[in-house]
């Protein structure tokens, strides 16, 4: 179990991220399988063969065995196969969005637009001054978000189809959310498109994956999932600069 909870990916929150998270739970059950089949054959071998002493029951053909072992993999393989085909086809997908943020990184800050709410857009900023991250404090250096807080976060409505129009105003960047299922380069003057639905509430946490500088690890990102009501209500309050959080 330890060797699966290295590599078992966060829990879902996205459409797309909930069929890449099945399909991973896929590909270990069929190798947990494997190494099943192959210990059961491999011992089996090597009891009739080497320490029964009847020698009428020595291995040395069977229809069964090769029928099994050839069709099995085979089938294993090319469900995995088309299977991966349909996840990839369903991330590329173009939907009909409901919302539109175009996300631009600096260093070492990120600028979200909501490009469908008349263009309002703010800066992302780590809570503590960049000039200030040197002077380090020490009564909350064992809070483990000390770094992972942010001025202001990027809220999105829960089961509404959102496209993140990407670009970077400097050096390469990368958006990294976990739970999102999302990892994409932000390159100066190319502009990238990923589409994506919120099927879970919560706060969910980001970084920049890309070394882009001395503050490289100074750039968190905190996403917001709330209903639709409390979004709306949330835009409501933008724009009336109310302290809604």
């Amino acid at each position: 179990m330890h060797f699966y909870k290295i590599f078992k990916l966060n829990i879902p929150v996205t459409n797309f991220f909930f069929e890449i998270y099945k399909f991973n739970n896929f590909i270990f059950i069929i190798f947990y399988l494997f190494l099943l089949f192959f210990i059961i054959f491999f011992f089996t071998f090597i009891f009739h063969n080497f320490f029964l002493k009847n020698n009428k029951y020595i291995f040395i053909k069977s229809f069964f065995f090769e029928f099994f072992w050839v069709l099995l993999p085979f089938y294993s393989i090319s469900y995995i196969f088309f299977y991966s085909i349909f996840v990839i086809l369903k991330i590329k997908k173009f939907y009909n969005n409901y919302l539109n943020i175009k996300i631009i990184s600096y260093q070492w800050k990120w600028y979200y637009i909501y490009l469908d709410n008349f263009n309002f857009n703010f800066f992302s900023i780590i809570s503590n001054c960049i000039f200030n991250i040197l002077n380090f404090d020490f009564k909350n250096k064992y809070n483990k978000n000390y770094f992972q807080k942010v001025d202001n976060k990027l809220i999105l409505p829960l089961n509404k189809f959102i496209r993140f129009i990407l670009i970077s105003n400097d050096v390469i960047h990368s958006i990294y959310i976990p739970s999102f299922g999302i990892k994409q380069d932000l390159i100066p003057s190319f502009l990238k498109i990923f589409y994506f639905k919120p099927l879970k509430l919560g706060k969910f946490f980001g970084f920049c994956s890309e070394m882009c500088g001395k503050n490289h690890s100074y750039m968190p990102i905190i996403l917001k999932v709330l209903p639709f009501y409390n979004y709306k209500k949330w835009l409501i309050c933008f724009f009336l600069k109310k302290n809604f959080f």
